[in-house]
């Protein structure tokens, strides 16, 4: 994976409506778990988190000295995220992120515009 910024590209960001809420995990971790934990997050949400109703979309990003991997999922409600915790392997999952990393902060957003490059 490079780590070089890419300037231009389309967000990846969706607007499923006025409704949808935007969970925003930040994890610090030692740059050198940055790649196991962005490897981990991205299989358990290949594997579980897309299944969950109403999830929308995720995108993980990693800070450029690599003490920091943020991932943000979309989803249709604040209701879908509760429901989400109780879906089977969620919360081991989240837990397990956990073990990789030194801490994470979730945070709640409504996304309010998103913009794309013409």
């Amino acid at each position: 994976m490079s780590t070089e910024p890419t300037a231009g590209l389309r967000l990846t960001t969706l607007d499923p409506g006025d409704s949808s809420v935007t969970i925003i995990n930040t994890y610090l971790v030692a740059p050198d778990r940055a790649e196991a934990l962005l490897d981990y997050l991205l299989r358990a949400t290949d594997e579980i988190i897309r299944h969950v109703p109403g999830f929308v979309s995720a995108n993980l990003h990693v800070s450029l000295d690599r003490t920091r991997v943020v991932n943000y999922a979309q989803w249709q409600s604040g209701e879908a995220i509760a429901t989400a915790r109780d879906y089977p392997g969620v919360m081991e999952r989240m837990g397990e992120a956990g073990l990789i990393a030194d801490s994470f902060t979730p945070i709640q957003y409504q996304l309010r515009h998103s913009v794309a490059a013409s």
